[in-house]
């Protein structure tokens, strides 16, 4: 898996976006093959830089009949056993080992990373201001419910 977008292509769509009024929903997976602690907060960072009205943070999980998959059936990755070990929220969610870091620490990297977001006083005002006080109450709702994890 390449990343195909630079920093900077990145940076001109946002503002691009931004100035043709659309809010962005920005999508962000954290545990693909030669992911560490560092490029995994490198990834966050960025998500919290531009404060997009929303983010989805995913951890990297090997389909069947994707390349990860393929990749990790060679390399004798142990893989999820049930479907439901696909799903992103699910207890028993396994994502994919990376060259550094076990799937529990992608699974707890990216549980993490989604509470420090929603929880971000600068992302938390910008809520405020574009949507309301009461889609903040929805957040801060939202946050106190924990996911439970069998695997992180």
């Amino acid at each position: 898996v390449t990343k195909k977008f630079g920093q900077d292509a990145i940076t001109k769509a946002v503002e691009m976006t931004r100035a043709a009024g659309i809010y962005i929903i920005a999508n962000f997976m954290f545990g693909l093959p030669e992911d560490d602690f560092e490029t995994m907060r490198e990834t966050l960072d960025l998500a919290k830089e531009f404060n997009f009205e929303y983010v989805n943070f995913y951890a990297a999980m090997a389909y069947p009949g994707s390349q990860l998959y393929e990749d990790a059936i060679k390399q004798g990755i142990k893989l999820p056993e049930v479907w439901h070990g696909y799903g992103q929220y699910a207890e028993e969610a396994l994502p994919m080992p990376t060259k550094y870091l076990s799937a529990s620490d992608v699974l707890r990297f990216r549980d993490n990373a989604f509470k420090e977001y929603f929880s971000n006083p600068r992302y938390i005002e910008m809520v405020r201001k574009k949507f309301g006080s009461e889609v903040v109450a929805h957040i801060e709702d939202m946050l106190k419910h924990e996911i439970r994890r069998k695997f992180a």
